[in-house]
This record gives C-alpha cells, sequence and structure tokens, in this order.
C-alpha cells in the first residue's frame, strides 16, 4: 500500500514537473493526443471535396474545381486515369466553378448524385449556380455526362460568395431531403447592386441568397418539391426553400453523422470567423445568424449601432482575423481508426492568420450540445517538419469516406490528405502494428515483424556491439527508427531505418556513461521522437526534445532518488 502511494506520488510529481518546466511553444496542450496526416492522393488540380457513395469503403471520390470529379481507389491508393466526371462551360476560377457534391441516399440503387456548379453569364453577368442531379453509367466508376437535370438555378450579382456546399442530413424523417448552402451575392458588406434593401439579402426571406435551403428531391421523376414543413412556407412573399438565413459565405458545412446536427463554418469579411450550429430549440428551421449586422458574436464594425435583427442566434464558436481568415468548416469525427478524436469537431482555415499560400490550418473543437471548448489548433502535430515530408498549404475542405474517416483537401499543393493515428510505437513495416526488436548476448539483433499477435517474418539487423535502447519514428516517417547506446564509452547513435532497412546512423555524441536513456516518445506533440534520460548516480531525469535528429532543447523533470526507475517508455 505504502509503496502504491508512493508510485503515484512520484507519477504526479514528474508529471508536475514536466508541465512547469515546458514553455507553449515546447509543448502544446492537446486535447487530442495522437494525431498525423497521411497523404493519399497528389498531383491533382484545385481539389475542393472529397465523399463516398453510402456504404461504399473501398472509393474516394474527389471534386476538383475545374469541373474534374477523380476516384481514388483506396484500397490501392490509385486514382483512375479515367475521371468519373467532366464538366464542361463552367465559370471557374477565384470562388466559382465545381463547389460541391452529395451521392443520394439511395445511391447503390437509383445512381443518382448531385453537384453545385457556376455557369457564365446571368441577369448580373456574373455567374449562375446549378444545383443538378446526375447518373452513373453502367460503369460504375463513369457518370453519365449528358444526364443532368437542373433541380434550383440562380443568379449572383458579384462573382465571390457562392457557398457551394450541398449535402443529405442523415436524421430520421429527414430523408431525400437535400440541403444546400448560398452565399450572400458577393462584394462587401451584403449591399450594392444585387443587394436587396433595407438589410441585405442574408436578411430577406424574398431571395435564396445567404440563407442554407432545404428541398425534397423525387430522385424517379428526378425533380423536387419544397417540404411543407419548411420553416417559411406559406409566409407572404418569402421563398418556401429557406431553412435558415442570416448567412455571408456558408462554404463549408457538414451534418453529424450520430445524432444528425448541423455544423455551419460562414466565412467572415473582416472581423470573425464563425462556427454555426443548428440548435435543439429550433428542430423545425428557421434559424437567423445574424449576417449582415452581426459577424460572428459581434458587431459588424459597417453598421454601428444598428439594432441586431430579432431572434439572432450567436454561433457555438468564433475566432478573430489574429488566429485566421476563410474559416473551413469541419466534420464531428465518428469513424474508428483514431478512438482518441470520436466526438471531436475538426476543421480549418484555408489562409490562417496571414494571406498567402502555405498558411493553412487545421484545428479541433469540443462541443457537448450546449458549450463549445477545448479548441486547439492540431496543424503542426498533422504536418509536421519530417524528412522527405510534405506540408499543408491552404485546406480547401475536410470530408468523410463511407466509414467516416476524415480527409483534407488542399486546393495549392493539389493533395489530399486523410488523418489518422499516430504510429505505433515500433512498427518497422508500417503497417500499424507493432513489432519485437531483439537482441542477443552475442550482438545479434534482429526484427520480428508482426501481424497483431502472428508473428509474420525475421529480418537479422547482423552483429552490433553496443546495446539497442529504444525505437521510435524521428524522421517523420511512420516507421521506427533505432536508438543505441554503448554504455562503457557514453556514446549514442540513432540509426534511420525505411522498414527493416538501416539507410544512415545519426551520431548524437558522447554523454556521460552516468547517463542512461531509458525510453524514446513524442513528448510535444509535433509527430517525432524525443529522448527520455535518467542518471544512475543523481537520479536526475531529463528530456532531450528532437527536431528530427537535432537535439533542440532540454527539460529537467528533477530528481527522484535512485531506486525509482523509469519503465515505461
Amino acid at each position: 500500500m505504502t509503496t502504491g502511494i508512493m508510485l503515484r506520488t512520484i507519477r504526479t510529481a514528474i508529471w508536475f514537473l514536466i508541465l512547469a518546466a515546458i514553455s507553449p511553444a515546447g509543448l502544446r496542450a492537446q486535447i487530442v493526443p495522437g494525431l498525423d496526416a497521411i497523404r493519399v492522393a497528389s498531383g491533382l488540380t484545385q481539389p475542393l471535396f472529397v465523399t463516398a457513395p453510402p456504404g461504399d469503403s473501398g472509393r474516394l471520390f474527389i471534386v476538383q474545381q475545374n469541373g474534374r470529379i477523380r476516384i481514388l481507389n483506396l484500397a490501392t491508393g490509385a486514382l483512375n486515369v479515367t475521371p468519373f466526371l467532366t464538366l464542361t462551360g463552367l465559370a471557374a476560377g477565384g470562388e466559382q466553378g465545381l463547389l460541391g457534391m452529395a451521392f443520394d441516399p439511395n445511391y447503390a440503387a437509383n445512381g443518382k448524385f448531385y453537384l453545385n456548379f457556376t455557369v457564365p453569364g446571368g441577369a448580373f453577368g456574373n455567374g449562375v449556380t446549378h444545383v443538378s442531379q446526375f447518373t452513373v453509367s453502367a460503369n460504375p466508376n463513369i457518370a453519365n455526362a449528358t444526364s443532368e437535370r437542373i433541380l434550383l438555378r440562380f443568379d449572383h450579382p458579384q462573382a465571390n460568395h457562392n457557398g457551394g456546399w450541398i449535402g443529405f442530413s442523415p436524421r430520421a424523417g429527414d430523408a431525400n431531403n437535400l440541403y444546400i448552402a448560398t452565399g450572400d451575392g458577393g462584394g462587401a458588406n451584403d449591399q450594392g447592386t444585387g443587394h436587396i434593401e433595407p438589410g441585405g439579402n442574408a436578411q430577406s426571406l424574398t431571395t435564396l441568397l445567404g440563407k442554407m435551403l432545404r428541398i425534397h428531391i423525387n430522385s424517379a421523376a428526378g425533380t423536387h418539391t419544397i417540404p411543407p414543413n419548411n420553416p417559411f412556407v406559406g409566409v407572404t412573399g418569402a421563398r418556401g426553400e429557406i431553412w435558415a438565413f442570416g448567412l455571408r459565405n456558408p462554404f463549408r458545412n457538414s451534418f453529424d453523422r450520430q445524432n444528425g446536427r448541423m455544423f455551419i463554418g460562414d466565412v467572415g469579411q473582416s472581423t470573425r470567423e464563425e462556427i454555426d450550429v443548428q440548435q435543439p430549440t429550433h428542430p423545425g428551421g428557421g434559424e437567423n445568424y445574424g449576417w449582415r449586422v452581426r459577424e460572428g458574436s459581434v458587431q459588424n464594425p459597417a453598421f454601428p449601432g444598428v439594432p441586431t435583427p430579432p431572434g439572432a442566434i450567436n454561433p457555438i464558436f468564433d475566432y478573430p482575423r489574429s488566429v485566421g481568415r476563410t474559416v473551413i468548416g469541419g466534420y464531428v469525427y465518428r469513424g474508428q481508426q483514431i478512438p482518441n478524436l470520436r466526438g471531436v469537431y475538426v476543421f480549418g482555415d484555408f489562409l490562417g492568420p496571414d494571406s498567402g499560400p502555405g498558411t493553412g490550418q487545421i484545428f479541433t473543437l469540443n462541443y457537448n450540445g450546449t458549450i463549445a471548448s477545448n479548441f486547439q489548433n492540431v496543424t503542426g502535430q498533422l504536418f509536421p517538419t519530417r524528412a522527405g515530408g510534405f506540408t499543408l498549404s491552404n485546406p480547401s475542405s475536410l470530408g468523410e469516406d463511407a466509414n467516416g474517416e476524415l480527409y483534407i483537401t488542399d486546393l495549392s499543393n493539389g493533395s489530399v490528405f486523410k488523418i489518422v493515428a499516430s504510429p505505433v510505437k515500433s512498427d518497422f513495416n508500417g503497417d500499424g502494428k507493432a513489432d519485437i526488436l531483439w537482441q542477443n548476448t552475442s550482438g545479434a539483433r534482429a526484427i520480428w515483424l508482426m501481424n497483431g499477435t502472428t508473428y509474420g517474418s525475421s529480418v537479422s539487423l547482423g552483429t552490433v556491439a553496443i546495446s539497442i535502447v529504444g525505437s521510435s519514428d524521428f524522421n517523420g516517417d511512420r516507421k521506427s527508427d533505432i536508438l543505441w547506446q554503448d554504455s562503457s564509452t557514453g556514446q549514442r547513435l540513432i540509426w534511420l531505418m525505411n522498414g527493416t532497412t538501416h539507410t544512415s546512423t545519426v551520431n548524437l555524441g558522447t554523454v556521460a556513461t552516468s547517463w542512461n536513456i531509458v525510453g524514446s516518445s513524442d513528448f510535444n506533440g509535433d509527430g517525432k521522437a524525443d529522448i527520455l534520460w535518467q542518471n544512475s548516480s543523481t537520479g536526475q531525469r531529463v528530456i532531450w526534445l528532437m527536431n528530427n535528429t537535432t537535439h533542440t532543447s532540454t527539460v529537467n523533470l528533477g530528481f527522484v532518488a535512485t531506486s525509482w526507475s523509469i519503465r515505461n517508455y
């Protein structure tokens, strides 16, 4: 009993020292530890969105702004050479083009899917939005390009603020109702040519602009109707398609597939970026999110003193321009591969705090239905600096596959990334399962490649005179490297490994022989291993924070009696 209390006390003291000693720059508070990203597709042209047909866990459909839809084979990791569909005659570039895609809930039976895109022309000459139905051909990997049926179309006063997202709700009783996000018509402050006064398009129920729309799809006939329970059906002068209003540019949105809650990422103008949620107090829609008078939770500085619209609802979360400039609404993670992430809302920002390429960010947020909390920037965790690795430039969307796993499209670098769990410690072949590293008293070293608890094969590393003291991923390639020490000289080495092949050796120098490496792990959440030391003479413990194989700083964990040894790293 006394030993157990002492052990818990020492553990608590160690963690207190860690938290006290490491600055915020060195150790980021993390709501979701153990996240990483892998690139699953590259060489794309302006990828804007990804999605998958219900129940189709083998394919990911990638929407490109230029009108092409590509298919990624998730089993092989290969992009189909022939696009699923190529739309021509688009008004593309800027904020226009092919912007959204949704599969019919009964796609497996009827082969129908829906697209949101812009074409040239219109009453203002700045483009027309089409929400159209298409069908797949006899080849499941090729759509019928001549099958378009236009369900809805509307003009844009200006070329920006097109919204573009479309999606079906998973809520019971809401089947076959397609939700469509529209921008306020563009320009600035929802005013000028094509903007209704007083109040602007977003506050007017006579226009489809600045809204979330809801229409009922008649898949058999290729037509749509207005659901009779839409909130403004029967209101004089109001468009019955309107589900919610007071939005500026709700570019990316989603439904929580577990409970049907709608999350809206509404891009701000000059003050705030916001996340709105359809509240339980308004299950029938009709919510007003406040634009153009409100921008996020504050007054739009362009309209000082103008009263907030009656009943306007604040976002669940918003952030200033010092954090980001173009919110990219995301998803509540409901997949199976990252248990730590389940129930967490993952979203992003296209530009970050400074305009230009290479500044995009990915965030996480907890929302319990009432309160949003634990906002975290996880960009560095997902995209650490890694040898021969990749970076995030400008995330244009997050998206789900059929199993609820999350992906990020990067408009600027033409890539799609998947959010995954951090590599398993001692995984040498990158299959996500731990392998076993052996050393013999003769100096022989070997790796057992494991499939769970089943032995697969053995790889000899030869005979080495010094001792293995750990294995972790030091260079961020998602495969374990090997940490060595010579107890007689104090020399420390890292073997960088490509699977089971030793590619190079990094000499960490010589340290007094009283200092022993007792393990390696990622202490600061940058996706790369750090080194944990203890001094056998004094009981002092320290962490070497590493950037790949470079020692960047040392964190002192204090002194613990030499009778105590760290064993769980």
